[in-house]
């Protein structure tokens, strides 16, 4: 009898550790994990209204400091973290370039016609205190690819002349990447 209770204390010591060192914690609104994340949930995520980056997700998609997420629209950027994909060619590039531009810094974003994705994630066109177009940054610099979405196409001229300049440059994943086209029309690059 004694050691059934022993384990049973031991197991409940290990699930409440666990407990404490993964889930995430509630204060005044404020939530954390024990990492460097805090997520500031009294933040309303608008539209035309700054907020905060705390961390990159993809070469496309960002965490703002509420913790609701944002996909760029009218741009693809090579798979790192879809379960579905391997990485693909330029993935950790574009990943890190995003970071470079937008983690930490404050971000203005501005729909098109759709509010949310598939995902639940708010969809954008990204611009930095500065004016910097984000969306169409990392298209010119070879990080992304255009990608002309329905109903979200209002930018997508833009967006396709800069690719063709990064192509013709061969600038970023232009220089290195296989790039073929899917069934659907999208472009992407090949797998690591």
């Amino acid at each position: 009898m004694k050691h059934k209770k022993f384990y049973f204390f031991v197991g409940a010591l290990i699930v409440a550790f666990l407990f404490w060192h993964y889930a995430p914690i509630t204060l005044t609104g404020v939530s954390h994990r024990n990492t460097a994340t805090l997520y500031d949930h009294s933040i309303k995520t608008e539209y035309g209204q700054s907020i905060k980056v705390m961390r990159v997700i993809d070469g496309d998609t960002i965490e703002l400091i509420n913790g609701d997420r944002l996909r760029y629209v009218g741009i693809d950027t090579p798979e790192e973290v879809d379960p579905r994909k391997p990485v693909q060619c330029f993935a950790k590039e574009a990943a890190a370039a995003n970071k470079e531009l937008v983690e930490g810094k404050s971000i203005t974003f501005y729909k098109d016609v759709s509010f949310h994705d598939k995902y639940g994630r708010w969809l954008g066109f990204v611009y930095l205190d500065d004016g910097t177009f984000i969306n169409l940054e990392l298209v010119k610099h070879g990080f992304a690819f255009s990608y002309p979405y329905k109903p979200d196409t209002s930018h997508a001229g833009e967006f396709e002349k800069a690719e063709v300049q990064a192509r013709q440059s061969s600038l970023g994943l232009w220089a290195i990447c296989s790039v073929h086209q899917t069934s659907t029309g999208r472009e992407q690059t090949n797998a690591l």
